[in-house]
């Protein structure tokens, strides 16, 4: 029945809302999973990470141990499926003020104008190897400028050189450089760097005690720098887009860092406005913001709260056509404060990260998330594949860990151009989260689970609101958990209409095909099994906004609008006498007269029958 007067309202068909629930294991707790294909997220365009600093290092090794490592990061089927790879343009050698050999890097410069190739042949190495595996996206990014063109003529800070460490005036030739190394790679070696970074975390210091390359920048710097290299890519028809702004936390894309100002003299910070915000330079740069996940990850008021803060921050721009990219995580400071010291191979750090990739997926919004650096040597959580390989001579060890593979429950499964879509039922920080997404043809339905709880957990999945008649029925699962086997491990698959246990302290993916309904006797007559109200999508909303809920027997049904003091906005539904089913409306942020109601939050409730629920909501203009 369709209500009167109400002309975006409608039943979904039956079949939509597929519930796989009937094997329930006798005298275990089963949560309920719902997923909703209809009610799209983001898009995801990659998983990735960089070669700073390790592969100018291990791309000396022998042929041999270089394919294993290019194999456990690239490959889709021997490792896992990198879909993103960072190439550090370096600086040039500089053992002054930098004593790790290993973090500072060759450039291809020799002086202005004039260079050589030959340069950076390992970390080209695997630039190609990645090509080969299938690897799409390739983002070039600097750390410092060449020596020849800093202040201080080293490649990173010192005190009482100012704003920044390129020298006055020498953004011209900074463009020209970068400009000249990415015609070279475009026109002589067939790859296209799809962005360039010209800046890295533009907001630290970077003085001699990092003791690695590193360049800060006042937003005067980073404009001028991006007006140079805008003109340098067109004056070459490079397609390269400018990648901006490689904050350092996430706090920094939206608030001023004073302490730097007050040091510095000039602006820092505040990006969002400053950059993607000002038609000035929003039009010369990619439409990804990029941020780094540092300083976000202590479970009791981080984790969740920082990315809330900057979600909101966010939204204005999400309208505007950005999207937002992490392009650097690894732990530094770890979901208890601990640090990232000490090399862990274990679960626990691969559970930690997974749970940071997860809120930055489900909170940002993420449509890319990159890795620091795919191999290291140190004794720090900073790796995916470890190696005690420090000087030429040692053994060329390769010791993959857990943090490799559970990167790889998403990597390897959600390829570039799948979407991300609604997931109900497991968002704890604390216990099992999940994430889902269709595949970009929406042939296929992945849904990963990272249960950091010592505690097994059974579920059941749920899925409805598909916008063709079509279900899936059966998962096969692919853990990886403590066990020396589960790395990415495939486990026999499931019915879809069946229970499955997540094991403690996992990371899980599931896969299924999308097969016609009328491959599947009789499930068209199925009905929910409960009341609900679900999470109204988008939330927060600019215009309009989607309300689904579900009815498992005829029912008279009212649904409400209020203001956040109990006032009555607007009723959707009156007293109407609906079938049992699964409906969606849309609420349009007006109120009973026509007339739009202002930002705030709002509540929206369900009355059918003896059920009552209430949910919150957020309108944003």
């Amino acid at each position: 029945m369709r209500p009167a007067n109400h002309q975006n309202f409608k039943k979904l068909p039956v079949w939509i809302f597929v519930l796989l629930l009937p094997l329930i294991c006798m005298g275990q707790n089963v949560r309920h999973l719902t997923i909703d294909p209809m009610t799209e997220y983001q898009t995801i365009d990659n998983f990735g990470a960089s070669d700073c600093w390790s592969m100018q290092k291990v791309g000396a090794w022998s042929t041999l141990q270089k394919e294993k490592i290019a194999d456990l990061l690239f490959s889709p089927t021997l490792g896992i499926g990198l879909s993103g790879w960072r190439f550090n343009i370096g600086a040039g050698i500089n053992t002054s003020t930098i004593a790790h050999p290993w973090r500072t890097v060759e450039t291809f410069e020799v002086s202005e104008g004039v260079y050589d190739w030959s340069r950076q042949a390992n970390e080209r190495w695997f630039l190609n190897a990645a090509r080969e595996r299938g690897v799409s996206t390739f983002i070039a990014f600097v750390n410092s400028p060449p020596g020849r063109m800093t202040r201080n003529g080293v490649t990173n800070c010192t005190d009482g050189l100012g704003s920044t460490n390129l020298k006055e005036g020498f953004e011209g030739q900074f463009a020209r450089y970068l400009g000249d190394i990415l015609e070279y790679f475009r026109d002589n070696e067939n790859l296209a760097f799809d962005y360039i970074s010209p800046l890295n975390e533009p907001n630290w210091e970077w003085n001699s005690n990092s003791n690695q390359e590193g360049n800060r920048a006042s937003n005067d710097d980073i404009a001028k720098i991006v007006d140079s290299l805008y003109v340098a890519l067109n004056d070459r028809s490079l397609d390269t887009e400018i990648m901006l702004s490689e904050s350092g936390d996430l706090h920094t894309n939206f608030q001023y860092d004073n302490g730097m100002e007050n040091e510095y003299g000039e602006t820092y910070g505040n990006y969002l406005a400053s950059f993607f915000g000002n038609s000035d330079v929003n039009s010369k740069i990619s439409n990804h913001i990029g941020s780094h996940s540092y300083w976000s990850d202590l479970l009791n008021n981080e984790l969740v709260e920082h990315r809330q803060a900057l979600k909101l921050k966010l939204i204005p721009y999400f309208f505007q056509g950005f999207d937002y990219w992490v392009t650097e995580y690894t732990i530094l400071e770890g979901p208890t404060g601990a640090g990232g010291h000490g090399r862990d191979l274990s679960i626990n750090t691969a559970l930690n990260v997974a749970r940071v990739i997860h809120f930055d997926l489900t909170i940002l919004d993420a449509s890319a998330w990159q890795w620091w650096t795919a191999v290291s040597p140190e004794n720090f959580k900073d790796g995916l594949i470890y190696t005690d390989y420090f000087n030429p001579g040692d053994p060329e060890s390769i010791i993959p860990s857990k943090t490799l593979w559970a990167l790889g429950n998403y990597s390897r499964y959600i390829r570039p151009g799948a979407k991300r879509i609604q997931i109900s039922g497991a968002n704890d920080k604390n216990g099992l989260m999940a994430t889902a997404y269709k595949d970009e043809n929406e042939s296929k339905l992945i849904v990963v689970l990272v249960n950091v709880g010592f505690n097994t957990e059974t579920i059941s999945l749920n899925v409805a609101g598909l916008d063709s008649p079509a279900v899936t029925t059966t998962f096969t699962p692919f853990v990886t958990s403590d066990l020396s086997e589960d790395n990415l491990k495939e486990y026999p698959g499931f019915a879809a209409d069946s229970s499955f246990q997540v094991p403690a302290r996992s990371i899980v993916t599931l896969t299924g095909q999308l097969a016609p309904i009328t491959s599947i006797d009789n499930r068209g007559t199925q009905t929910p099994k409960s009341f609900t109200l679900e999470q109204n999508y988008p939330n927060p909303f600019n215009s309009s906004t989607n309300i689904l809920f579900t009815l498992p027997e005829s029912s008279i049904v009212t649904l409400s609008i209020y203001d956040i003091r109990g006032n009555l906005i607007r009723k959707i539904l009156n007293r109407e006498k609906l079938n049992s089913g699964v409906y969606r409306t849309d609420w349009d942020g007006k109120n009973q007269n026509g007339v739009s109601v202002a930002t705030g939050i709002y509540l929206f409730s369900l009355s059918a029958n003896n059920f009552r629920s209430t949910q919150k909501m957020m309108l944003l203009k």
